[in-house]
């Protein structure tokens, strides 16, 4: 089951239930207790998976306290221990709690065992554990996968954008453009490259950001590209909203209009004959900034 789905099902179930805070202002922590936090974020908001967007951020760990974002009431947990002959969800065991005004949070793929107090309807304290890190549902990892939603679960928010800075100076790495084929078949274009085309096609680019750990292959809060001097896309992944039956990010762009197998979709373009230039700006999490330029040229083909 996808994860927007199950958002969707959580939310209509309760009602969209509301625990009033008098519109004050919620400071957030971190929702795992472990060391060397900047080597453990795996996975960051926006990315792909394939046909969606990753609705939260990842932390690599396993058996290691999860700790309430901020106070807030339980809103609701389920565990395999509730229907242990039943399907399991995609996000595992998990905990949401509800921080007021419209606020989320809610815990995925916690370790099996529910904490005492849960199936209650009470307060939580900010930083109070509610479970250990695990690897139930459809993961692939011990990790913790957490979401933070806004306007009554209307909006998704990136947690980078509340939770205390994650150390990273290293800007992302911008690799190859591709142009594909078909649904299989793709050329790789490089500077200088002379190429045939005939009609346009899709093309994407790859953007990674490793962070402080080497080989990390998180992805990035913005990106900016140009053909020939003009702005083809500006997006940014700092939150999601949905509308009309899809999750789209701040400017509007649905998932299929921003990545395209895995990468980051350029665009379904048909150049010009002659000089082409693609030029390509990633931002990540922290504002550090990477940019390249593919310089290739075109000979029409009938």
């Amino acid at each position: 089951m996808r994860r927007s789905l199950s958002l969707g099902i959580i939310l209509a179930a309760f009602h969209l239930s509301t625990f009033a805070q008098n519109d004050k202002v919620i400071n957030f922590l971190f929702p795992v207790k472990t060391d060397g936090i900047e080597n453990k974020v795996t996975s960051v908001f926006g990315e792909s998976r394939g046909d969606h967007f990753h609705n939260g951020m990842d932390i690599a760990s396993t058996g290691e306290p999860v700790l309430a974002m901020a106070e807030g009431k339980i809103l609701y947990s389920r565990f395999g221990e509730d229907d242990p002959f039943g399907e399991e969800f995609g996000t595992g065991n998990s905990v949401w709690l509800d921080h007021g005004n419209g606020t989320y949070s809610s815990y995925y793929h916690l370790k099996d065992g529910r904490f005492p107090g849960l199936l209650e309807e009470r307060l939580v304290a900010g930083g109070e554990k509610i479970a250990y890190t695990g690897n139930t549902g459809h993961s692939s990892g011990a990790h913790l996968h957490f979401v933070l939603l806004k306007d009554f679960g209307k909006t998704i928010q990136d947690p980078m954008k509340v939770l205390p800075i994650v150390d990273d100076e290293s800007p992302p790495v911008i690799g190859n453009l591709l142009i594909h084929h078909d649904e299989y078949k793709y050329s790789q274009v490089n500077d200088g490259d002379n190429i045939n085309i005939s009609k346009a096609f899709p093309v994407t680019v790859g953007i990674q950001d490793a962070g402080k750990k080497p080989g990390q292959r998180r992805g990035v809060s913005q990106i900016q590209i140009s053909l020939n001097g003009q702005l083809l896309k500006k997006a940014s992944f700092s939150n999601l909203h949905y509308e009309k039956g899809e999750w789209k990010n701040s400017e509007g762009f649905p998932f299929s209009e921003l990545y395209f197998k895995d990468q980051y979709l350029v665009g379904h373009l048909d150049f010009r004959n002659g000089e082409n230039v693609i030029k390509v700006l990633a931002w990540d999490f922290r504002q550090n900034l990477t940019e390249k330029t593919f310089t290739f040229y075109v000979s029409r083909i009938r």
